[in-house]
């Protein structure tokens, strides 16, 4: 074994490496952009959660203290926790509230709240959970429970129960979903854009692997001499390379679905058009991406540039609506935050066609753009 080999052979490799400006960028300033946007989300001040409150507690007399409302207590306690912002509603704007998104929870106390404690001792709160988020449903039910125990401590002489601990008040809450239920858990949210993600990354790598095989053999340029027009050559490659992602998507989905046993609501094709409109979306990125790649090591360093940005600002782990303002304009330019939105709400919360077109046309419009941008990327490296 020679060292002097050794040596020469790993000189080559890092001349040829420094001489490759385009992967000494990306391994220089990649990091550091994952390591900026990891440090905004993680120190971003945690977004309060909406909470409506329907109170309609007409209190008791109490003998020496005048009149009791053990409604505007639990209000108050709620309030003054700083996890909600408190919105007032009546009872027939409960649902278009929740529908809407302008509230995650409602909490409603009837005529008789205050009564009902003093006769069976037993609080029990009336919460109804949009519930498309398992954890933040549970979250909710948690932080009421508790403020309801700290507005119900000293009220034993009320009631006859010990004071000495808020575990002794009797809180019980009664959770009904908007969607999704209390049989969905935190994977059951979570997979939705799982799936995106997986689909989205895989699909792009694959994409940009092939067609960049395709230019460094040649095959490229041959059928630039053809009458074949850019735009048919990128339309002839999305069609051949979106069938593998297409079955590449397929065994994702089905694997998600019906080995995991996800829990759903929707129409499984409504589902399967989603993942078809993000696997189009991956193929034309990749096209798109390929045409700045000179070999497979650039390739790879793309992707903490153009999928790792997506699953952080596009709904996976934060809410997009929850984002800084800059970032949260950056994440409306990316497609994963689309199909993220159409598979949780086709997913979890059983919406329709009709619900998600929205989603469906900017994937479409994108994917129609980043064609465009691939074929005008080919005619300036061909000119």
């Amino acid at each position: 074994m020679s060292a002097k080999r050794i040596f020469a052979i790993a000189r080559r490799v890092m001349r040829q490496i420094r001489h490759d400006r385009r992967t000494v960028a990306l391994m220089i300033f990649a990091p550091m952009l994952m390591l900026t946007l990891g440090a905004i989300l993680f120190r971003s001040d945690t977004a309060v959660i909406p909470l409506g409150i329907v109170n309609e507690d007409e209190g008791l007399a109490v003998p020496m203290s005048g009149r009791l409302v053990i409604g505007e207590r639990i209000a108050e306690e709620l309030a003054a926790q700083g996890t909600f912002a408190i919105k007032e509603l009546s009872r027939d704007q409960i649902d278009a509230s929740l529908r809407g998104g302008t509230v995650d929870a409602v909490l409603v106390l009837p005529a008789d709240f205050s009564a009902q404690f003093a006769q069976t001792r037993q609080a029990v709160l009336d919460l109804r959970l949009e519930g498309s988020n398992p954890s933040l449903s549970a979250g909710i039910a948690a932080r009421v429970t508790q403020a309801a125990m700290k507005a119900l401590v000293g009220l034993g002489s009320l009631t006859g129960a010990s004071t000495g601990g808020e575990s002794k008040l009797p809180v019980t809450v009664n959770a009904t979903y908007l969607y999704a239920g209390a049989e969905f858990d935190t994977m059951d949210y979570v997979a939705p854009v799982y799936i995106g993600v997986l689909v989205m990354f895989f699909v792009f790598l694959l994409t940009c692997v092939s067609f960049l095989r395709e230019r460094s053999q040649g095959t490229m340029e041959r059928l630039m001499a053809t009458p074949a027009s850019h735009a048919e050559i990128v339309l002839g490659y999305m069609a051949g390379l979106g069938l593998f992602a297409l079955i590449q998507s397929t065994v994702i989905l089905t694997f998600t679905i019906w080995v995991l046993k996800i829990h759903y609501l929707g129409s499984l094709a409504l589902l399967f058009l989603v993942v078809i409109m993000l696997a189009l979306t991956g193929v034309s990125l990749g096209i798109l991406a390929s045409a700045f790649a000179r070999n497979e090591f650039q390739v790879v360093q793309f992707i903490p540039l153009v999928i790792i940005p997506q699953a952080l600002l596009g709904g996976t782990f934060w809410a997009v609506e929850d984002l800084p303002v800059y970032l949260r304009l950056l994440a409306y330019a990316m497609p994963l935050t689309y199909a993220n939105r159409a598979l949780r709400d086709v997913m979890l919360k059983g919406w329709g066609l009709g619900d998600i077109w929205p989603n469906l046309l900017i994937l479409a419009a994108i994917v129609a753009a980043l064609t465009f941008l691939g074929a005008r990327t080919m005619r300036r490296e061909v000119a």
